[in-house]
């Protein structure tokens, strides 16, 4: 009886703090609504009251026209198809590699002080000016992009990688060492798992890279994709279907930055600080 009647009496509770919790969240999302509406209607009359022309800059029905249009519409799924299709696969390739060699170059110093430099050097050459030499030895195909994309999304990996294992204390490692732990056991169970939050912070900035790298790859030289599109229009001065294919990856870099920030709220639930990050 005792827990039946406690029972009773916290559900109400309960169900009080949760529609606090939906409300807070939903005042939370007022302000940047309300500032995506007043956005729009000034993209929308804004141009038309300055008598911009439509080839320098379109108002928003222009652009959800060329958007709308059943063959533009097909011609756009299609497009953007490859374009993500190049941004994961490279993707995919560049976290793995940084993620790997991460752990190798914090473990093998040798191999830091010898590997590491190149790779910033690398880094810092602009991938505009690279991109046209994977072109070159790889073709206008898939292959070329993806290579692009994965040298882009390498390196913020490598650094969340080596950053987080290196900021797990030597108090920690010496006391999985005192419990006989190996090598394997410390790095599977201590050092990968501390590094998981510096991990998805470089792998969230790959993300944003990956669609960035795709079209850089495009613009070079491809057969399809949204970089092809764009220039295409830009040729041909459809500024409105140039605005709709930066709508779409607009939608496809906001779209994939919550779905990484879930995953990282369900991974990270342990660690202190992740579950308020506001998704």
């Amino acid at each position: 009886m005792a827990s039946t009647t406690t029972t009773r009496v916290m559900t109400p509770s309960r169900a009080q703090g949760s529609a606090k919790r939906r409300g807070v969240a939903s005042r939370r999302h007022v302000p940047p609504l309300a500032f995506l509406v007043v956005l729009l209607v000034a993209w929308e009359y804004v141009p038309r009251a300055l008598g911009i022309p439509s080839f320098i800059f379109p108002p928003l029905g222009e652009v959800l026209q060329a958007l709308t249009d059943p063959g533009a519409t097909r011609s756009f799924l299609y497009h953007t198809q490859v374009t993500l299709t190049e941004a994961f696969s490279g993707l995919a390739i560049g976290t793995v590699l940084g993620l790997v060699l991460g752990v190798v170059l914090v473990e093998v110093d040798i191999l830091n002080r010898m590997i590491y430099p190149y790779i910033v050097a690398i880094q810092s050459i602009p991938k505009v000016a690279i991109a046209p030499l994977f072109v070159i030895w790889f073709g206008f195909g898939l292959t070329s992009k993806v290579v692009v994309v994965a040298l882009l999304a390498f390196f913020p990996v490598l650094l969340g990688t080596m950053s987080g294992i290196r900021s797990v204390s030597a108090e920690h490692i010496a006391l999985f060492k005192v419990h006989r732990a190996t090598r394997g056991q410390i790095r599977r169970k201590l050092l990968l798992p501390s590094a998981l939050p510096s991990i998805f912070t470089g792998f969230e900035m790959a993300v944003v890279f990956s669609t960035l790298g795709a079209i850089v790859g495009e613009f070079v030289g491809a057969q399809a994709g949204l970089g092809v599109l764009i220039l295409q229009a830009q040729y041909r001065m459809n500024t409105g279907a140039v605005f709709a294919c930066l709508l779409i990856l607009c939608a496809v870099g906001i779209t994939l930055n919550v779905i990484v920030r879930i995953v990282r709220r369900r991974i990270l639930y342990w660690v202190p600080g992740e579950k308020s990050l506001k998704v």
